[in-house]
């Protein structure tokens, strides 16, 4: 964390000067954003940061479950749809929320609403709990005067994510499962099971079947090479580990999520669906569209994804319409550019992307079965492949077992 002197203009256009505590340039000047000010200035300071300003940002970094965020959204919006003051409100939340840095972020944004600040800029100081998507929205909301639908909409979008990110992690991890499975019976009749054919088998293996010699020699293989063939297999999956999670290598592991056989589509439509719905929802709000291409790109979890709403943006700034860069992409359906940009021509672009996303959201929904139900067959079939063809390799040689022993 460092701490950055500023010169910048609010939105009437009075200059103000002051400090803010962030962990570079680039997030300094995003908060100051965030709170309605232009940036004229931004300079590192010389000060340094101490110890009740590192406890303070300690919280930014903290961990929080979604389903408290959910819970807070929606207490917030029925106590203030009822006609309950936000602060009484956020009061509330504190006192029901799980103790610990979840608890100390609401306090200190009740101290801040309290003191006069807007709730969406006292939000804004935690930009690791509530991400510049609820910000800007809650801003909107500020300034139209629905804060309690708002609130219920952050709450049903959160709902929404979480259940979609369930449902594609459960697609991702029922194969893994299964590979598990085939491993763990694989290994139990190589360690249990086989042995006690072996003292049977010794000697044998001239007589024995062609799979049961196969066998038997492949095991005694790994008997005696078992430490390389364990250190390389962790290693490789160390490797596969380090390289869909590295930065350094985010370009080649995010395409191969998206071209991996049967999963690609499913995790491109995950995205799309996920990019979309935020875009919907900011527009709809009032957020302006350039500040809401830049808020779906930061929100994108897909390098190619991000990279292309950074290039949307670019263009944007350009007088361009949005349809019209993603006519370039090869990430966006085609149909989904053509419904755009009929929203685009109809001036309710936020209305077309809400009823897009439904859309999407069913697709997505029947992308996910059909991926499983394609995952199953193939997965069985490599079960019972492997296990089959042990267990075969071990019951051949007893069909023939008399020939076996006099030999």
């Amino acid at each position: 964390m460092a701490v950055f002197q500023y010169a910048a203009r609010d939105s009437s256009g009075a200059s103000l000067k002051g400090e803010i505590i962030a962990q570079g340039k680039s997030e300094a000047s995003r908060l100051l954003r965030a709170e309605g000010k232009f940036v004229t200035s931004l300079d590192e300071s010389s000060k340094p940061l101490d110890i009740d300003d590192e406890q303070a940002m300690a919280l930014v970094g903290g961990r929080v479950r979604q389903e408290d965020i959910i819970f807070l959204f929606s207490q917030l919006s029925i106590m203030v749809d009822t006609g309950v003051s936000l602060a009484n409100a956020i009061d509330a939340a504190v006192t029901q929320a799980p103790h610990g840095r979840f608890q100390s972020v609401l306090k200190d944004i009740q101290g801040r609403v309290e003191s006069g600040e807007p709730f969406s800029t006292a939000m804004s100081h935690h930009p690791k709990v509530f991400g510049d998507f609820y910000v800007n929205l809650l801003r909107a909301a500020e300034v139209s005067g629905t804060m309690g639908p708002m609130l219920n909409r952050c709450a049903e979008y959160l709902t929404s994510s979480r259940e979609l990110q369930k449902k594609v992690k459960s697609a991702l991890t029922y194969p893994l499962i299964l590979m598990i499975a085939s491993a763990g019976v694989t290994i139990f009749l190589i360690t249990f099971v086989l042995p006690n054919f072996l003292t049977i088998y010794a000697g044998k293996k001239a007589t024995l079947p062609l799979p049961t010699v196969i066998l038997v020699t492949g095991t005694d293989w790994l008997m005696a090479y078992w430490a390389p063939v364990l250190a390389g297999s962790m290693i490789a999956i160390t490797s596969s580990i380090w390289f869909m999670k590295s930065n350094s290598t985010r370009t080649q592991s995010h395409w191969l999520r998206l071209h991996v056989p049967i999963l690609g589509g499913m995790l491109r439509r995950s995205y799309v669906t996920t990019s979309l719905r935020t875009l919907g929802i900011l527009v709809d709000s009032g957020v302006s569209m350039l500040e809401a291409v830049w808020i779906t790109r930061a929100l994108s979890n897909n390098y190619h994804f991000a990279t292309l709403w950074a290039k949307v943006a670019e263009r944007l700034q350009h007088g361009e319409a949005l349809s019209k860069p993603l006519e370039g992409s090869d990430l966006i359906p085609r149909p989904v550019i053509q419904m755009i940009k009929a929203g685009e021509s109809s001036g309710q672009l936020g209305t077309v992307l809400d009823r897009l996303c439904d859309f999407l959201d069913n697709d997505l929904r029947q992308s996910i079965k059909t991926t499983t139900q394609m995952i199953e067959p193939i997965m069985i079939g490599i079960m019972g492949a492997v296990v089959g063809g042990i267990a075969i390799a071990l019951l051949l040689p007893i069909m023939s077992i008399s020939k076996v022993i006099a030999h």
